[in-house]
């Protein structure tokens, strides 16, 4: 069988999909996968077979509408509204809508590489993540079934709605239109989430529940990690950190620093991008290159921002998570650990005392949290391995 995968970004995207790339190929499939030209590395680089799809310069191009903007500044939306967007008020939607039509701009740049790549490789499977809308369109062209695969702790598992989840959204009717093509949903949705940190189902989901395997990217084992004298935490952004980032509100990771400085722990700082280093307070170390599966399980505790690719390795891993959220999906992510009992959510973001108590008090008294991990990772253990799946989508 011959399966390709198409994403439009990496890491954040990509990543969750490669256990399953990586299933189908030990099986003997033949893989590809899609992306636009800044995914190529990361898709090598993971060992798998990269086919490139769009004009970068077109895809960086494309305007951004103005109510994306409130996408990038904390807001506590109404919780699960991602499996359900009926929750969200009007101006809230508009937002959803616009994040849907900028996702469908990028798949209309898309879509005719991949149009040709595919009427010449012929594959017999298309899996794509949930916010490539190119792939539901590419597999209806090509008379394939299309599999959506989800990414995150809140992914929404059905195709993109316009100002309410039973109204289809033009932008993506357009797409189908354009290439003269039936509009079909994907026939599955693949969903890493454990159990109990999904979101309620807005909607009825045919639902291909798959254990999550960490994978973050590869890397080197220091010899540090090994050396444990005192507790050890872990700050990051996640690698989407800066995307987030309100201009004109707080610098949380800075923020996060400066209440630690207080703390005896040793602090591991693993950023995404560049950090002025000089001014750090003593007890930080800048680690870079050191994949989350291999740093995670030396730490007492993980502070992060909500991202689907901290916060699942954490709690497969069994550590405790603190998340303090610049965004709405990174909050709908912290409700699903907060409802799982493995951490605890900041809701203030500007308060170094805040902060400071509630990870004192998770150093103190981790067991709770880390019981709750325990519990999730036991849930995680019991859903069908990437193998598995990978076995039962060859044979369907």
């Amino acid at each position: 069988m011959r399966v390709l995968l198409t994403t439009w970004a990496a890491p954040g995207h990509l990543f969750p999909m490669v256990p399953l790339a990586w299933a189908f190929q030990a099986a003997g499939h033949e893989v590809r996968v899609a992306g636009p030209p800044s995914c190529q590395d990361a898709i090598t680089q993971a060992g798998l077979s990269a086919v490139e799809a769009g004009d970068q310069a077109a895809i960086a191009g494309l305007p951004k509408p103005p109510e994306l903007a409130a996408w990038g500044r904390p807001a506590r939306w109404p919780s699960g509204w991602s499996a359900d967007l009926d929750l969200l008020d009007t101006g809230q939607r508009r937002v959803i809508r616009a994040l849907y039509e900028k996702q469908c701009a990028v798949a209309g740049l898309m879509l005719d590489d991949l149009i040709a790549f595919g009427r010449w490789w012929r594959p017999d499977l298309i899996v794509h993540d949930v916010l490539s809308m190119a792939g539901p369109v590419l597999g209806a062209v090509l008379g394939v079934p299309a599999v959506g695969h989800g990414w995150e702790i809140g992914s929404t598992l059905h195709p993109p709605t316009g100002d309410g989840d039973a109204e289809p959204l033009p932008a993506y009717l357009g797409l189908f239109e354009r290439y003269g093509a039936e509009v079909a949903e994907p026939v599955g949705w693949v969903d890493p989430c454990p159990p109990s940190l999904r979101p309620p189902d807005g909607r009825p989901v045919r639902r291909l529940p798959m254990r999550c395997v960490p994978y973050n990217g590869s890397g080197r084992q220091p010899g540090w990690l090994a050396e444990r004298g005192r507790p050890r935490v872990c700050v990051t952004a996640g690698v989407a950190g800066a995307r987030y980032r309100d201009p004109g509100g707080p610098d949380v990771l800075a923020l996060t620093l400066a209440s630690l400085a207080a703390t005896e722990a040793e602090i591991v700082l693993a950023p995404s991008g560049p950090v002025a280093e000089e001014g750090l307070p003593d007890q930080v170390r800048v680690a870079r290159g050191i994949p989350f599966r291999m740093l995670l399980p030396t730490c007492d505790l993980v502070i992060h921002h909500g991202g689907a690719g901290t916060a699942l390795t954490a709690v497969v891993l069994g550590v405790p998570q603190l998340v303090v959220p610049p965004s709405p999906i990174c909050t709908e992510i912290g409700h699903g650990i907060v409802r799982a009992g493995a951490g605890a959510m900041l809701d203030r973001l500007d308060s170094t005392e805040l902060l400071l108590k509630t990870a004192t008090e998770m150093l103190a008294a981790p067991e709770p949290y880390r019981g709750a991990a325990e519990r999730v990772r036991s849930e995680t253990a019991a859903l069908p391995s990437p193998g598995a799946l990978a076995a039962e989508l060859g044979a369907s």
